[in-house]
């Protein structure tokens, strides 16, 4: 059992274990000098009982690029209108090195029980850091950031044929301020429209841009955080829904959220819903948010609460999992998961990938009713060769709108000892018979952190994960 000393050391102490953060937009191309080459094979996994049963799938895509994401993934889509259908994207590189680096398509047809691989979007150039979503014909919408067709790196969207099809066509935005916008989130609204979030590595700016019939509205400014640290989400209303954290020069650290009755070509007022203040306790957001809007039309937004200051954070000090609603506790966050629920041991070795002892919720609801689910990932206490921990995915959920969450319950196995991260749940999950069939997509790694970052070089595998959900009867931490 590790014992955190940042936790009781007072602020000016707790600056000696205090690092830094980088993010990542996937132009690393490294030398394999030692000419390595990874054998891939899939591990099968059992499922897991507790007071929910948790059931694992095999995609077959392997990667040795190992960061999925800055931020929280969005990498799985359940279709409402055919729940039986549900699809995916995952980054993947199968070489040491990552000359090469795509986004996969998977389909499953069965409910996620199983999984086949379509292709790649796009099949050509190298892709990177994908976001999905759907149209109401069943088809796919996926944004991802490529050099396709002789562009710079940038921003581009997909829109499949049909349920599954793998039949993709390009819409490409362009620049956005005259510079290359990357990491993008993207919400399908209907049968025809999309909304994106992305931003431009090293600006202080992100931007929002929507599309109806591949024709674009052109980027807009918001005051957010760049690389995946914001979430979109459309209410069954027509509302869209946009958290996000504020950038270096507003508000950084906060939380906040705005909207869109025009499918996102104008937006609310940014509202502040969580306020970091270093001359205080010293409480923000790193990397981790997550949005959706649930079936009364509110926005749930689910984001990771830790120790920072005005350069860095602190991987060995207790972190937690808040969410906010206007519908719950009169706006005030309040506490899903933390040291209290999830049992804490520090986040050591490799930590530039900004991941905390307790981090990166992903946020879904039901297809009907107050169901809202909610995954996300804690250290385990065992660590690597190079002192990386080993994380797995623990989840929450709850049955009133968010009134009330369950005890939080870990996911994924002991054994074998994998390093589980970048967990997504899908935006809408499909409800009958009085439960939610849950559907989620984490990578699976043999070892123990981030190799982009450093860590030793291992093999990960997307994994899909279901769960079903009762409505009624759980049990209340809240």
């Amino acid at each position: 059992m590790f014992v955190s000393v940042g936790f009781v050391q007072s602020k000016d102490d707790r600056t000696r274990i205090e690092r830094t953060h980088k993010v990542s937009d996937g132009s690393e191309i490294y030398d394999n000098t030692n000419n390595y080459q990874p054998t891939f094979r899939s591990t099968n996994f059992p499922p897991v009982y507790g007071a929910l049963t948790y059931e694992f799938a095999n995609t077959g895509v392997f990667t040795v690029y190992d960061l999925q994401s800055n931020g929280v993934p969005n990498e799985i889509w359940q279709d409402p209108l055919t729940p039986s259908n549900v699809h995916a994207t995952f980054m993947y590189s199968p070489e040491a090195g990552f000359a090469a680096r795509n986004c996969a398509y998977m389909f499953s047809n069965d409910g996620g029980a199983t999984w086949t691989f379509l292709g790649d979007v796009p099949n050509t150039g190298r892709s990177g850091f994908p976001s999905i979503s759907g149209y109401t014909s069943g088809g796919a919408v996926i944004a991802n950031h490529n050099n396709t067709n002789g562009t710079t790196t940038r921003t581009k969207t997909y829109f499949d044929a049909g349920a599954g099809f793998g039949v993709f066509t390009e819409s490409d935005p362009g620049d956005a301020a005259g510079a290359q916008s990357i990491w993008p989130r993207v919400v399908g609204i209907g049968s025809d429209k999309q909304v994106v979030a992305t931003s431009i590595n090293g600006q202080v700016l992100s931007y929002t841009n929507s599309s109806t019939n591949g024709t674009w509205t052109g980027f807009a400014e918001f005051p957010g955080d760049q690389a995946e640290t914001y979430s979109l989400s459309v209410a069954p209303n027509g509302t869209i829904g946009h958290a996000f954290i504020g950038s270096d020069n507003n508000g950084p650290n906060d939380v906040f959220y705005r909207f869109s009755t025009d499918n996102g070509v104008s937006w609310s007022t940014p509202q502040t819903i969580w306020d970091w203040n270093e001359a205080t306790d010293s409480l923000g957001c790193l990397r981790g948010v997550s949005l959706v809007m649930g079936n009364n039309n509110e926005p749930y937004v689910a984001f990771n609460i830790s120790l920072l200051t005005a350069t860095g954070f602190f991987p060995e000090t207790p972190s937690s999992i808040r969410l906010w609603s206007p519908a719950v506790n009169g706006g005030t966050p309040v506490i899903m998961a933390d040291q209290s629920t999830v049992p804490f041991f520090p986040n050591r070795g490799s930590v530039t990938d900004a991941f905390l002892p307790l981090c990166r919720p992903s946020i879904g609801r039901s297809s009907t009713g107050g169901g809202l689910y909610c995954a996300y990932v804690a250290t385990t206490g065992e660590y690597g060769s190079d002192t990386s921990a080993y994380y797995a995915v623990w989840f929450s959920h709850s049955g009133n709108n968010g009134a009330t969450w369950s005890t939080p319950e870990r996911v994924t196995p002991a054994t074998p000892l994998r390093d589980w991260r970048f967990v997504s749940v899908s935006q809408v999950n499909n409800t009958s018979a009085g439960s939610s069939l849950v559907q989620m997509l984490v990578q699976s790694d043999s070892l123990a952190g981030t190799h982009v970052n450093g860590a030793p070089i291992g093999n990960g595998e997307a994994i899909g994960i279901r769960t079903n959900v009762p409505l009624v009867g759980i049990t209340n931490i809240s």
